[in-house]
């Protein structure tokens, strides 16, 4: 080891596994060939979630989808197939739906399925994972005594008052009050330690490591400040010019890139002169943003540089794939000086303090918990929102034969047809073995691009629908450390980095439920999130981009997220008088090859936030989700958004095709 990775503390005693992700699975060469197979032999299988002690949350190293969890996929995707019942052992079980997924749409069918077939029903959810909740991650350390929670992937119930009928129902029936929202979001403590946003300009890209912190002086309370996590000054345009102009004076940008910036959010040069409010929109859609900058702006490459990561933990990739007219209803400076604002507010337009936002400490795991709380009573105890947190979860009961709902975890489904117009047999792989189960019904709430190799006899033009679906790729990172005085000292709580290998780096969101408090004082432990897009450059179109992201992501080995998470935490709060190796104990990575779902156009190569105007030809997740026979098909794919609410409300729209028909 040499002498930077040992100042960065890589020598220290941390869990640094890619392939240790718990009990051993075996797995035999009539199953996989022998590399998967090698590349499996460290990682979970179904029987271990009867073992004492199972508890996925807590492992660190790689998480989301681990080793083990996504081989089997990648063989189908190569051609292997399990449709030969010699292949497979008939357990003779009957099921009256079985879910495949088991993420928060598979969750919520079994959920509203339930629901109308009664509490008797029948039902087996089966995941290729071996934690249940999708996206939905919870990542759990102890350290000192003290257990700290963070989100592995879904953050929040965003926008509750807004959500569909089916999603607002579900989670009302769960305990869960989204009206508590101010209640449990801290929105005075970090403003009361004058703590607010950043940007860290990296030495690589801007000429010099420098951290410039926002606006000072945020007032407790203040719900606009406490909550966002760029600078105050340049988020949605406040108008106070002054006050953009002083921070932008403190960056070690040129002073043509402060100019350009300045005028993006200040000025008054209507940048597409001559077209109207139609014709502006209708460009807009059919740019990116960095196109926007470079074609229509005439902006310098720093300024590029400068806005190329923006937000791009929320939406999903780099503004250079983001169309300009999403970009900017999501606050992306220009509109104002196109005559746009209100046309962007009355179509959706969505300012970036998302003050009604209901924020649990490990995201929208706890939707989960909840929900597998309620179809499997035993499981956990509580009944309500602020008793999920610290509900210790029993993962020995999800599989009990007196349970009428079962979830089987590192059961990987292969195969899925109509044994007759009202069977389906599901085929799964778990360790060494692959199973057969039958069900009345069937449910497929997995990602949609595996289906066509799943179910094979599903129509042509419906794989075709299917195969084509697409999704960006991210990871999403925790690292416990053992104080944040590094912060308190640097005056901040968050940081853009839009030259570095991690995008955005944030303390955990300041929450306060009955039975778990996020930390409160600098003395104390807390857990810092990063977000990285790997999102190779080139000119080619977004497809192709999230297919080398999602390359370039499972070539990446732990030991590499680590080495950067300790440089450029290092480097960024240096001043604060943090060393990655002494106050850096744990870290946990999850990554997500297949992340946010997206609609996205293949004849134009376009990718769409809002697709509500776009034709039914061009949505062809409409024709993937199709009901075929008592296969019905779920999951946030299906309404091509990467929502927990689209994920719910295509659940609901499942489960009803299958009941509706029986």
């Amino acid at each position: 080891m040499n002498k930077r990775d040992r100042k960065l503390g890589m020598d220290r005693d941390i869990t640094r596994r890619d392939f240790l992700n718990g009990a051993s699975l075996a797995v035999t060469a009539p199953l996989l060939s022998s590399p998967v197979a090698a590349a499996l032999e460290d990682s979970a299988n179904s029987t271990a979630q009867m073992a004492r002690g199972y508890y996925p949350p807590a492992r660190d190293g790689l998480r989301g989808s681990h080793p083990g969890s996504f081989e089997l996929a990648h063989l189908m995707r190569d051609g292997k197939r399990w449709d030969d019942p010699s292949d497979s052992e008939d357990t003779g079980e009957m099921y009256d739906l079985v879910v495949v997924g088991g993420g928060i749409s598979g969750l919520a069918a079994a959920y509203f399925y339930q629901k109308e077939a009664g509490p008797d029903a029948r039902i087996l959810i089966v995941d290729n994972h071996d934690d249940f909740g999708g996206h939905a991650k919870r990542n759990e350390f102890e350290y000192n005594g003290r257990t700290l929670v963070d989100l592995g992937g879904t953050e929040y119930i965003e926008n509750p008052d807004e959500y569909p009928s089916h999603a607002r129902a579900l989670i009302a029936d769960l305990g869960i009050d989204a009206d508590q929202s101010d209640q449990v979001y801290d929105f005075d403590l970090y403003p009361s330690l004058n703590l607010r946003g950043g940007v860290f300009f990296d030495a690589e890209t801007f000429g010099e490591d420098k951290l410039v912190a926002g606006r000072a002086g945020m007032v407790p309370g203040d719900k606009q400040t406490a909550y966002i996590t760029l600078p105050a000054e340049l988020e949605n345009g406040t108008g106070d010019t002054d006050a953009i102009r002083e921070f932008l004076n403190r960056t070690p940008l040129s002073d043509r890139a402060r100019q350009e910036i300045f005028e993006l959010f200040c000025g008054d040069t209507d940048y597409l002169a001559g077209y109207s409010i139609e014709q502006k929109i209708i460009k807009l859609r059919s740019i990116s943003y960095i196109d926007f900058l470079t074609d229509i702006v005439g902006a310098s490459r720093e300024t590029v540089d400068f806005f190329l990561m923006w937000r791009a933990s929320y939406m999903g990739n780099g503004t250079d794939l983001t169309p300009a007219f999403s970009a900017m209803r999501y606050g992306l400076p220009g509109a104002a000086s196109l005559g746009l604002t209100e046309t962007l507010r009355s179509s959706g337009y969505q300012p970036h303090s998302y003050k009604e936002d209901l924020h649990f400490p490990d995201g929208n795991a706890s939707v989960a918990r909840a929900l597998v709380r309620r179809l499997i009573p035993g499981v956990a105890p509580g009944n309500s929102m602020h008793d999920i947190i610290s509900a210790k979860f029993d993962y020995s009961k999800l599989d009990q034969d007196a349970s009428p709902v079962k979830i089987r975890l590192n059961s990987t489904a292969v195969h899925v047809t109509h044994v007759d117009e009202s069977t389906v047999e599901v085929t799964y792989v778990e360790g060494e073995s692959a199973l057969r189960v039958r069900a009345r019904n069937c449910v497929l709430a997995c990602y949609h691009a595996i289906m066509p190799h799943i179910c094979p006899e599903l129509p042509e033009q419906q794989k075709d629908a299917l195969a084509k679906t697409i999704r960006m790729p991210l990871v999403s990172i925790n690292v416990l450390i053992d104080n944040w005085k590094a912060f308190e000292k640097l005056g901040i709580f968050s940081a853009y980095c839009p030259g570095s290998y991690y995008c955005d780096m944030r303390l955990t969101y300041p929450l306060q439920f009955r039975d778990y408090q996020s930390p409160r004082t600098t003395d104390e432990p807390m857990t810092v999130h990063l977000y990285r897009i790997p999102l190779p450059g080139g000119d080619v179109h977004a497809a192709e981009r999230f297919r080398l992201g999602r390359h370039e992501l499972l070539a990446t080995s732990f030991e590499t997220f680590e080495r950067n998470i300790r440089d450029q935490m290092g480097r960024m709060l240096a001043e604060g008088g943090f060393d990655s190796a002494r106050d850096i104990k744990a870290i946990t990575v999850n990554r997500w090859p297949h992340g946010y779902a997206v609609g996205y156009d293949w004849q134009s190569g376009q990718m769409n936030y809002w697709s509500e105007d776009w034709s039914d030809d061009q949505r062809l997740w409409l024709k993937g989700r199709q009901r075929f026979g008592r296969i019905a098909i779920a999951n946030s794919d299906a309404q091509a958004s990467a929502m927990t609410e689209s994920a719910i409300e295509q659940a609901h729209r499942a489960t009803q095709e299958i009941l509706n028909e029986s």
